[in-house]
């Protein structure tokens, strides 16, 4: 194995061998030069390939789907008969700067807005004033624990070079050719704590419709919370008629952006009536059960949001209160549906959130979230002994991840299946099994990120069961 492994990687030269992935389903590789060559269960739009392949170009997207894709003969060929591809998941909501905040133990209390525990209002208990950690190393750790559950990209506030795709951030697209999301956790300059309930005096500097208009996309904090102050910031947020009565400091009247590129974020409190217009001006929402059951008990009305059509993605929100990973927050939603939807939405519809519903939320569906010819091949292999397809890729782990590359370069995964198609990666512990991280040249390195997140006491990559101190993901008793 270790000769076939130190092969030349001159084209016409290749190493067949069979690759074990954490005791999963063997993968059969032929390594070449060029053009990778995947076959295993295909996951599309609206069809499965049992198996199927999927050919990347030199370019790093996707030049073939299907049944049978014809490659050159020198093309890497990764063969894994129990195994299911998927697109990259990107995580539509997170804190990246926060992500080093292990959470704690659960107190029972609930609040009724997001200020009432950022501020200690309406007579809560303030909770930890959390202090960002902005060192890249820090970002890096915290990305990569997205990294080896199969996440791609991310919409997070704050980046990391070289890992994952910062969808809001220029210098994180990583050549990804789009003009990156916009970001806006406080929309009407309300971080001071304003809480209104029948006016929209508010900070000075609200968000307005010719802001949003001219994005891309535009991914906002509204109504968390479930109390009227919550449902009032989308009153102000979706009416030029609601409060006309100005300020003098320029505050107090409502605007009106509520349009496709706009996706509002929680939006807990928002009644049928305010679902009505979500869907009439095709505006998109981002779904955080676990953060939104953990601090108010209750979560957005995802079925109602369905009901009529409106685009749902799925974001993690943050570690103190939210998921450490995308696929915890898979668990949670899966979690949800079951004890309290009836299981109504099914494995398809949970895939699209982490797929190809959030990079249309994103404003990056043209380029990935898809497995689609011309599409950048941002791809998840993962094991799949039992032929589950949707349903192993939405509960899998960081256990089940074989592969993961971005934009056709891998990026981690199992050390015997990266080592067959690009040697030389370091290796990294995940949660008592060895994984290896394929770090770009001149950003950090495996090694470097490891220390720090060491030296730094910092919550670890995955666990092999339930995550220590998890946020709850049951609903709470209702208010009196």
């Amino acid at each position: 194995m270790r000769n076939a492994l130190r092969l030349s990687t001159v084209a016409a030269v290749f190493a067949t061998l069979s690759v074990s992935a954490n005791a999963a389903p063997s993968c059969h590789v032929q390594r070449g030069q060029g053009e990778i060559l995947i076959r295993a269960t295909v996951l599309t739009p609206g069809h499965t390939y049992t198996p199927g392949d999927v050919l990347i170009g030199t370019d790093g997207r996707i030049a073939c789907v299907g049944d049978h894709c014809a490659a050159p003969a020198s093309a890497t060929r990764v063969i894994c008969r129990d195994a299911v591809l998927s697109p990259g998941f990107i995580n539509t909501h997170d804190h990246m700067d926060f992500d080093h905040i292990a959470p704690r133990p659960d107190t029972g209390e609930r609040y009724a807005h997001r200020h009432e525990w950022r501020k200690g209002l309406d007579g809560h208990r303030q909770l930890e004033d959390f202090k960002p950690n902005r060192d890249p190393l820090s970002l890096s750790w915290s990305e990569l624990r997205f990294l080896v559950g199969g996440t791609t990209a991310t919409v997070g506030e704050r980046m990391a070079p070289g890992l994952l795709r910062n969808l809001d951030f220029r210098d994180g697209l990583e050549g990804l050719p789009i003009t990156p999301a916009t970001y806006d956790i406080f929309p009407l300059d309300d971080a001071s704590g304003i809480m209104r309930t029948h006016d929209c005096d508010y900070g000075p500097r609200p968000i307005t419709h010719d802001q949003v208009a001219h994005t891309s996309a535009f991914l906002a904090h509204v109504s968390e919370g479930r109390d009227d102050a919550a449902r009032n910031e989308f009153r102000c947020e979706s009416s030029t008629s609601y409060d006309t009565t100005a300020r003098a400091d320029g505050s107090g009247t409502s605007h009106d952006w509520i349009m496709p590129q706009a996706a509002l974020i929680h939006a807990v409190a928002l009644t049928p009536q305010d679902l009505d217009l979500v869907a009439a001006r095709h505006a998109s929402l981002v779904w955080s059960p676990r953060s939104n059951l953990s601090l108010y008990g209750q979560t957005m009305d995802v079925l109602g949001a369905r009901k009529r059509g409106i685009t749902i993605a799925l974001g993690s929100d943050w570690l103190p209160s939210g998921s450490m990973s995308l696929n915890r927050e898979l668990s949670c939603a899966i979690r949800y549906n079951h004890a309290h939807l009836h299981d109504a939405l099914s494995d398809d519809e949970l895939w699209r959130m982490v797929t190809i519903n959030a990079a249309h939320v994103a404003g990056a569906g043209q380029d990935i979230g898809s497995i689609a010819t011309g599409k950048v091949a941002d791809l998840v292999l993962f094991a799949d002994p039992r032929h589950g397809g949707v349903h192993a890729v939405v509960h899998a782990g960081a256990a089940q991840t074989m592969l993961v590359l971005r934009g056709g370069r891998p990026l981690v995964g199992h050390p015997d299946l990266i080592d067959a198609i690009q040697p030389g990666c370091e290796r990294i512990d995940v949660a008592g099994h060895t994984m290896s991280l394929c770090p770009e040249p001149g950003r950090a390195s495996a090694a470097e990120i490891t220390h720090y997140a060491a030296a730094h006491d910092l919550y670890p990559l995955a666990f092999t069961d339930t995550p220590r101190d998890e946020p709850t993901c049951d609903t709470a008793p209702a208010p009196p």
